[in-house]
């Protein structure tokens, strides 16, 4: 029995560590990607597109709603703190609304809110049009 047991354990050791040798192996190797002419033009054509549009869906970050003296105070506060950020003060009525930068991305925005947010300001962003440069 155990001359039996032995045969299957070094059988199963040695498929082991051929499987692993194979595997390894794998791990080399070149890819070509061919793609037709039709597939260049489309993208191009959408290329073009894009660049055609004035507005693309994008993210803003709010600093404040309330009144006017106080959306301008946030304004300048912020803008002392992050010079090269645009700002914009936008009223909606009853309330006048601080708003900042304009990202492309939700992972750009929550970056900026996270700096944002560790000056001390009360920030969030939300998703909007935004200018396509």
């Amino acid at each position: 029995m155990k001359t039996l047991l032995n045969k299957y354990t070094i059988l199963i050791a040695v498929l082991c560590l051929l499987s692993s040798a194979n595997l390894v192996a794998q791990n080399e190797g070149t890819i070509h990607i061919e793609s037709s002419e039709n597939i260049k033009h489309i993208i191009a054509k959408k290329r073009t597109y894009n660049k055609s549009k004035r507005k693309i869906k994008g993210y803003k970050i709010q600093l404040f709603y309330g009144n006017e003296q106080r959306a301008y105070k946030v304004r300048d506060k912020f803008s002392e703190a992050f010079s090269d950020i645009k700002t914009e003060i936008r009223f909606f009525s009853p309330e006048w609304k601080v708003w900042v930068g304009s990202y492309r991305t939700k992972l750009e925005a929550d970056n900026a809110v996270k700096e944002i947010k560790e000056a001390s300001f009360n920030a969030f962003v939300f998703a909007t049009d935004i200018k396509n440069h």
